[in-house]
């Protein structure tokens, strides 16, 4: 395991060969493999396609969501953040704009440990 600091003060962690932007996303990853929660980890999600714009290609806009959960016929949009950047409280914006009319999507964004925990429990519960 080793870390590397970033601009936001989190440390990127590698455990195994497993590459985590944060402690908080390591700290989820494990409760939600404890909790035998199946999950996509680390995917990658179009908020806008690639487009011309006076003949010149405008790339998409991607998110990377920490983990996609499917629980009880719901896909769960689950992301790690302790601290919020703006751009990435308009991504989250954009990406529940995007779900809106989804009545089976949940786009969940937890801050701490304690958040985390409390959630999975919720999810084991159901």
């Amino acid at each position: 395991m080793y870390t590397t600091r970033r601009k936001y003060g989190n440390k990127k962690l590698v455990v195994d060969g497993v590459k985590f932007d944060s402690k908080l996303e390591f700290f989820c990853y494990n409760v939600l493999k404890e909790c035998d929660i199946d999950f996509e980890f680390q995917k990658k999600v179009v908020l806008f396609d690639k487009f011309k714009y006076n003949g010149k290609t405008i790339r998409a806009i991607t998110m990377l969501i920490d983990f996609v959960i499917n629980h009880d016929g719901k896909t769960i949009y689950l992301d790690t953040k302790g601290f919020a950047t703006e751009t990435s409280k308009i991504k989250y914006k954009i990406l529940k704009y995007k779900l809106k009319e989804d009545l089976f999507t949940d786009v969940v964004w937890l801050h701490n440990q304690k958040e985390v925990r409390e959630y999975v429990n919720k999810l084991k519960i159901k």
